[in-house]
């Protein structure tokens, strides 16, 4: 299945000034199968290390030599290396020390493409206490697909092109509410996409669903050794019930202290399960420069496995799109949710900005807050046809400016 990220791979592999590139993202968001697909494409020799499978042992040694790491890999892989050739150092977590022995590459064997990807890439460098060396190395943040891979991987490049172009003509519309109703389904772990084009069973794709979940809780046991595995879960499943909403840690779980709570949120964020969504008074850019950390609301990973949580089968979410149900706002703020945390600055990591007042006379939040350059944009989402922009309007009095609002209103009645 294409990705959008095989570009960016591209781009890299061709730089004058290539640096050894780290892939960092969510268990099961792609990672391992984004560059065999790459080397695929562009013709290129893979040279996979598996590090939860393969031990490197010119790693162990007090005097590292990059050449006997070399020596090694062909070894073990009887592939020569060249300059057609990337070797890939798949679950790096799984080797610290290859971690902190990248920049070698970069600095002694520039000519060698090195792509490596890690789940719990930034619970484990936190562990450690690691820095990456400053100019050594470059990163890739992947999320899960996209609805535009979404509608790639189904065969509906046509469909795709008409929504690049806004062509929201009744036949186009209609198409798009029902692709937009399945990847509601399904969405955009590749595993379950890959499941949903290749079998056609829903029931399928939501076994592949509740596999990846047990997956991550299967997963918290390496988060951290001094928090309970069972509180981690606790929280898990209950935060889903706090997408889109300011955190309040005792609605989460009600037994525990806040910090805890607050600890174990901020584990599932670093293991990229979660997306925080922070407040900023959104007077200039950047918007991070006038954040506030205490204030923020979070969103998961993918929609798909939201609703595979909450049991929602396709005939609900179909309701969900006629009907002003209580879960409808949160299901759209989702799948906006995700598309915006990696609509772009995928070097330096997803990043979700609100801006919420709930002190005061007058009171209003704006769901989502992005910038374009040098401007400030605020977006709401509304799910159905019913709705006002007051918030929009207090924020533009804030500021003392006039806002200029551009909407494209979908109905789905």
């Amino acid at each position: 299945m294409k990705r959008i990220a095989e570009q960016h791979l591209k781009h890299w592999f061709t730089k004058k000034t290539r640096q050894p590139l780290i892939i960092r993202g969510a268990r099961q968001v792609g990672k391992s199968t984004l560059v065999k697909l790459f080397c695929n494409s562009q013709n290129l020799q893979l040279i996979e290390i598996n590090l939860e499978k393969m031990k490197l042992q010119s790693l162990s040694s007090e005097d590292f030599n990059i050449q006997n790491l070399l020596d090694e890999i062909q070894l073990k892989t009887q592939k020569r290396i060249n300059e057609q050739s990337i070797i890939f150092f798949d679950e790096i977590q799984e080797s610290p020390r290859l971690l902190k022995s990248l920049r070698y590459f970069f600095e002694e064997r520039p000519e060698i493409a090195v792509i490596s990807a890690g789940s719990l890439l930034e619970i484990a460098l936190k562990n450690d206490q690691f820095s990456f060396p400053v100019g050594r190395v470059e990163f890739y943040h992947l999320g899960p697909m996209t609805f535009t891979e979404f509608l790639w991987a189904t065969k509906n490049d046509f469909l795709q092109e008409k929504l690049e172009q806004l062509d929201f003509s009744p036949a186009v519309a209609s198409i798009a509410k029902e692709q937009l109703r399945n990847f509601y389904y399904v969405g955009g772990m590749p595993k379950a996409v890959k499941t949903f084009v290749e079998e056609k069973s829903l029931v399928t794709v939501r076994d592949i669903q509740n596999q990846i979940l047990q997956t991550y809780i299967a997963d918290f046991s390496k988060y951290n050794a001094r928090i309970q595995v069972e509180r981690i879960e606790r929280v898990f499943y209950s935060a889903i019930n706090q997408l889109g909403k300011k955190i309040i840690y005792q609605k989460i779980d009600p037994n525990s202290q806040s910090r805890d709570i607050r600890r174990i949120i901020e584990l599932l964020i670093d293991a990229r399960v979660l997306l925080p969504c922070r407040h900023s008074e959104s007077n200039s850019v950047p918007l991070s420069g006038e954040v506030d950390n205490s204030i923020q609301k979070i969103y998961f990973l993918d929609v798909g496995l939201v609703n595979a949580m909450m049991r929602l089968d396709l005939e609900v979410i179909d309701q969900e799109m006629k009907n002003n149900f209580n879960t409808k706002g949160m299901i759209a703020e989702q799948f906006v949710a995700q598309h915006l945390a990696y609509m772009d600055n995928l070097t330096a990591g997803p990043e979700l900005f609100y801006w919420l007042r709930d002190k005061g006379s007058q009171k209003g939040e704006i769901d989502f807050i992005i910038q374009n350059k040098d401007q400030v944009i605020p977006i709401e989402v509304k799910a159905s046809e019913a709705g006002h922009l007051k918030s929009l309007f207090i924020l533009a009095k804030k500021r003392n400016k006039t806002l200029e609002l551009k909407f494209r209103l979908i109905r789905f009645r």
